[in-house]
């Protein structure tokens, strides 16, 4: 099991002065026979760690349908956060965020050296003060809540996504693309070899006091609707996963997939 530490509200964070943030995790098995789904997030309980690097929130799913998929994810994850730890405090977050990629994709890939293909997804993101950071491969989604808003932060990499373009081009009716049975296929992933795209931000966000970053697998999102997201977010961070996950579950969907999600709240 990838390791969580769990994180303790109130801490003090150097670059923002009385700042204060928690967390809340979600890792279910769903249906499925095996979890696939990894996450981790940095110790929130670490000042020093938290003053000069900040927190790294870390998501990975597996590739359903392809074996060492939850290998794979939990390697991403961990080899993430054993990385974040040992980087320079001095160096500049985005490039920084795609260095620790790079590394992590180099032992996925010798991992999966002479074996069957696989892969997992990917995203993390990294709070340092009120600025976030943030990458991402695949489909797995990075929200930010703020009020009674959700904003996506980034972009799926799918088949889906590059049919969507043939729109422009009055290639393809909308009804084919939105019908198309391989639109949900990643067209990349970390396994893949060398990647071939990164979704991420080199100006970073600020954040909010109040305001709530998700990281969510597509167990989530794929069976609840953005509404239904938003309102669990009305508690603490520890409550708000509880409640997701149960609302998940209460869906009985056959076959559920894996689920998992980090709820990271700045500020408050």
């Amino acid at each position: 099991m990838t390791y969580i530490r769990k994180p303790s509200a109130g801490n003090e964070t150097a670059p923002a002065p009385e700042q204060s943030h928690a967390c809340g995790t979600l890792l279910n098995i769903g249906g499925r026979p095996d979890q696939q789904d990894s996450i981790a997030v940095s110790d929130l309980s670490d000042e020093t760690l938290c003053a000069q690097r900040g927190v790294l929130l870390t998501l990975a799913d597996g590739m359903g349908g392809l074996s060492n998929g939850g290998a794979v994810s939990r390697l991403l994850v961990d080899a993430l956060q054993r990385a974040f730890v040992q980087c320079p405090v001095d160096a500049a977050p985005a490039p920084w965020l795609l260095e620790l990629l790079g590394e992590a994709n180099r032992r996925v890939n010798q991992l999966l050296e002479g074996k069957e293909p696989s892969g997992s997804t990917l995203v993390m993101a990294l709070v340092q003060g009120d600025q976030l950071y943030h990458l991402s491969v695949g489909d797995s989604r990075l929200y930010l809540a703020r009020g009674e808003g959700l904003i996506l932060l980034n972009r799926e990499q799918t088949y889906g996504r590059k049919l969507g373009l043939t729109l422009l081009k009055n290639i393809l009716p909308a009804s084919a693309v939105a019908s198309h049975p391989q639109r949900r296929s990643l067209t990349n992933y970390v396994g893949m070899g060398d990647l071939e795209d990164v979704d991420r931000n080199t100006i970073p966000l600020t954040l909010l006091p109040g305001d709530t970053v998700l990281l969510l697998s597509d167990g989530v999102f794929n069976t609840l609707s953005e509404a239904e997201i938003v309102s669990a977010l009305r508690s603490n961070p520890d409550t708000a996963a509880i409640r997701l996950e149960r609302m998940v579950l209460e869906r009985r969907k056959p076959y559920q997939d894996n689920f998992s999600g980090i709820l990271y709240r700045y500020g408050k």
